[in-house]
């Protein structure tokens, strides 16, 4: 899928306000542990985590400047290349325990290049029970260097206890 770029950083259109809003959490150090982005299918949910992904390991300097689009951690990310920066989105298929279990064993691992790790989960309400209830306890207590964001077409669709957390 092309995504329309503002110097390599993905253009979120529409969700001004969220952007906003994530962009305060991250100049104030006040980053949630995890976030759902909920919403009808196709409206930049999973641009708008790429986005986050992008703002939190951007390596420039400048608090304003991020994502900068530009360094090296900016492209990987876009590229779908970035170590710390991971995406589950099997078009169709379910969200199985196994995938989960997988995260839980890197999560555990302290990031390789980036700030933190991000862990971006698409379309969460395609999770079998047993991979949402295998999450609950990650979403509660992540380690501190890591950030996951759900994304769903709709809240209810998740298990109480998963939304509650993010």
């Amino acid at each position: 899928m092309a995504v329309t770029t503002v110097e390599g950083v993905p253009l979120v259109i529409g969700h001004e306000w969220a952007v906003q809003l994530l962009d305060r959490s991250l100049a104030s150090g006040r980053l949630s542990q995890a976030y759902l982005f909920a919403g009808s299918p196709r409206i930049g949910k999973t641009t708008l985590a790429l986005y986050l992904a992008r703002a939190i390991n951007c390596l420039d300097e400048s608090q304003e400047a991020r994502p900068c689009g530009t360094c090296s951690a900016c492209h990987r990310i876009g590229q779908g290349r970035h170590p710390d920066v991971r995406v589950i989105d099997d078009e169709g298929s379910r969200i199985k325990i196994e995938q989960i279990r997988e995260l839980q064993r890197e999560i555990a691992l302290s990031p390789f290049q980036a700030r933190r790790r991000v862990y971006i989960l698409c379309n969460f309400q395609r999770a079998t029970i047993e991979a949402a209830n295998c999450l609950l306890k990650t979403l509660e207590e992540p380690p501190p260097s890591t950030v996951l964001v759900l994304t769903a077409t709709q809240a209810e669709m998740l298990l109480p206890t998963t939304a509650s957390r993010c």
